[in-house]
């Protein structure tokens, strides 16, 4: 056999004392033996050390013994702690513990019995002894893993069913008797199980369970609330590095984005809709009115805060310029656009000239005396008009009919100056009868006369659309309805008479409501809001005429950057205001002219009984903020970060640092079932 190496013969050496010490207390009577000492301890190595022992005892071990204690175990058995900690853990387990540790203890001895000269009572009983002999020397040890296996056993419970433990709907009150019996049968059950049924124990843990478990709730909101206090301490520090922001400064500018409904995910949503120049204080009442403190402080933050919000109102009407001109096309001036139409029209006379000299003389007879039958028929303006008419197809000053068609031709000019400015429905039914009339005789006579008409009639089209554009963003009666617009462009795109191709009068109705737009832009370029009123309107009128003349998509976006300098318009107006205001306040409070004046808009807020002490609350928690940030407690440098956020310098650290404070304000996780498990344990034997 080959040589041994110290540290088998050492192990030998243990073994064999294990052995000779299990031997000799088999055989010594109870009564001369200290109780203590007779205990064996557990050695989970029964055969082996049988083996070793035979072999140390030939061989003879001649090495130094190390310490043992009086139970032949090293006084330093790693091995023996690893024993006391991992059974205690399943013994504490509630109810459950001593069934599955005796299930194991049980199924050791009969495995141990099946290999040794030894009965299955007497392998019970070593295992017993060597349990009761390590727990007696690992007592700390045995304590705390008893208490780590109960409260771990009864945790997935409490996380199972959390209303039996109190942490369900109702009054703590309520709660609180629910986890009282919950605790109650736990306890009792737990003492059954250990103590075999013993009704002493069973009442004992009814009563300690149920006394522990009453405090439950109580206990667990208590030190939930001190956990979540000190876990949104450090959770604070750490999103604020993440923000680089002062601590302070991104509690509060937290706590202003919670207020306004906003979070990390909104929070750049909101900023990316309202364009390019929003900043944090633009997206609600909270920010505004921290921006507001800082802006009546006198300081850097001050500077930063009153700086951004002035430049930025300087560029508004240069940056709605532009949009316009991306949206509606370049800025033109009505008149000088009718006035190139008008140049047009007159342009048109050689071409009538020319037509004419294709001209043949015309029988007016038939039309005189339709005009006649008229005249005799009608009464009043109508008739007026039409005996004017009538006059204008006589040679002039005779009562002679003329047969040249360039009477004709006046005629029907003259018919169309009269029609531009008559009311009269009568007047312009009988004029544009006669005019019809003229016409048809003017095609017979000029047969290249239409060809002409045309296009001068495609310009006088062109240019009462310039005009009717004009009126596109009216309120009163002149404005065209949304469908009557629609229909009037796509009426007139379709070419008239002999026209050739679409017409421009759509171009032209975009073209007056262009011109219209830069009126209202011109006249109210300090006033955002009277000129978002007036080019949105009250409805969704304009919006839709806008989009029927640029298209839906131009048209939201004109609207859109609208409303979003009209909400930076506000937020300047809401900042320096209250700034304004709250500068005033603090000034006379420091001359003592500011006492016994509070009350007002605020506290008649608050006047509302029971949802006005809800609403207190709320505008207490913002104002407390709002004097911590004026008052001299709060450093400048705190200020200035938080000017620095709100401004929306560094948007992607701030969004970094909110999405870290995420679960701010909540209690972490375990901490109310841990609270709960201790709670329902401490009254049993094994963890007092």
């Amino acid at each position: 056999m080959a040589e041994m190496t110290p540290e088998q013969q050492q192990a030998m050496a243990i073994a064999a004392a294990r052995l000779r010490l299990s031997r000799t207390q088999q055989t010594q009577q109870p009564s001369a033996v200290d109780p203590a000492a007779a205990a064996p301890p557990q050695t989970g190595e029964e055969l082996r050390a049988r083996i070793y022992a035979d072999l140390a005892a030939k061989r003879g071990a001649t090495q130094k013994q190390p310490a043992v204690d009086r139970y032949g175990l090293p006084a330093d058995d790693a091995l023996s702690v690893a024993r006391t900690g991992v059974g205690g853990l399943i013994e504490g387990i509630p109810i459950a513990g001593p069934i599955i540790r005796g299930g194991t203890e049980r199924a050791a001895a009969a495995t141990l019995a099946a290999f040794s000269d030894e009965t299955y009572n007497q392998v019970m009983d070593r295992i017993h002894a060597a349990n009761s002999a390590e727990k007696a020397a690992n007592p700390k040890v045995d304590k705390g893993a008893q208490i780590t296996g109960a409260v771990a056993g009864t945790i997935p419970a409490v996380m199972a069913a959390p209303a039996l433990f109190g942490a369900g709907g109702g009054s703590l009150l309520v709660r609180s008797g629910i986890s009282g019996v919950t605790g109650a049968t736990i306890g009792g059950a737990d003492a059954g199980v250990r103590s075999g049924g013993d009704p002493e124990k069973i009442w004992e843990g009814i009563k300690l369970g149920g006394l522990f478990g009453l405090g439950g709730p109580l206990a667990g909101k208590v030190i939930g609330a001190g956990a979540r206090s000190l876990v949104d301490a450090l959770r604070t520090r750490a999103a604020a590095r993440m923000a680089g922001m002062d601590p302070q400064a991104f509690g509060y500018f937290r706590r202003a984005v919670t207020d306004d409904g906003l979070d990390a995910s909104t929070l750049p949503r909101r900023l990316m809709e309202m364009g390019s120049e929003a900043i944090p204080a633009d997206l609600g009442p909270n920010l505004q009115k921290q921006a507001g403190a800082l802006a009546a402080t006198p300081g850097a933050a001050q500077t930063t805060i009153r700086t951004t919000l002035a430049d930025r109102a300087a560029g508004a009407n240069a940056r709605i310029g532009q949009t316009i001109d991306e949206t509606t096309g370049r800025n033109v001036v009505p008149s000088e656009i009718q006035a190139d139409i008008a140049a047009n029209q007159n342009a048109h006379s050689p071409l009538y000239r020319e037509a004419f000299r294709e001209a043949t003389p015309y029988n007016t007879e038939p039309i005189a005396s339709a005009l006649e039958a008229d005249i005799s028929r009608l009464r009043g303006p109508a008739q007026t008009r039409l005996r004017q008419v009538r006059g204008m197809l006589n040679i002039a000053d005779s009562n002679v009919l003329s047969t040249d068609p360039n009477v004709m031709f006046q005629t029907r000019q003259a018919i169309d100056g009269l029609l531009k400015t008559e009311v009269d429905p009568k007047v312009i039914s009988a004029l544009v009868e006669a005019r019809q009339m003229l016409d048809d005789g003017l095609t017979r006579a000029v047969p290249r006369i239409k060809e002409v008409d045309a296009g001068y009639a495609e310009l006088a089209r062109q240019d009462e659309a310039v005009t009717r554009g004009q009126q596109v963003l009216d309120s009163g009666r002149t404005a065209p309805r949304p469908s009557e617009l629609a229909a009037e462009v796509e009426h007139g795109v379709q070419p008239q008479g002999m026209q050739i191709g679409p017409s421009a009068v759509p171009l032209r109705l975009s073209q007056g409501a262009r011109a219209e737009i830069d009126r209202i832009v011109g006249t109210n370029s300090n006033d955002i809001v009277a000129m978002n009123r007036l080019i949105k309107g009250e409805g969704d009128w304009n919006r839709a005429r806008l989009a029927t003349l640029f298209g839906p998509e131009k048209a939201e976006r004109l609207f859109k950057v609208l409303d979003n300098e009209r909400m930076y318009a506000d937020t300047a107006n809401t900042v320096t205001r209250n700034s304004e205001t709250a500068a005033r306040m603090a000034a006379q409070n420091e001359l003592g002219g500011g006492a016994g004046g509070n009350f007002g808009v605020k506290e008649a807020f608050k006047a509302g009984g029971f949802l006005g002490a809800a609403r207190s609350a709320a505008i207490d928690k913002v104002d407390d903020i709002v004097k911590a940030l004026m008052s001299g407690e709060t450093g400048n440098a705190t200020r200035e970060s938080l000017a620095r956020a709100l401004i929306g310098e560094q948007r992607e650290k701030l969004v970094e640092g909110l999405i870290r404070a995420q679960g701010m304000g909540t209690t972490p996780a375990l901490v109310d079932p841990v609270v709960k498990a201790l709670l329902m344990n401490a009254g049993a034997a094994r963890t007092r």
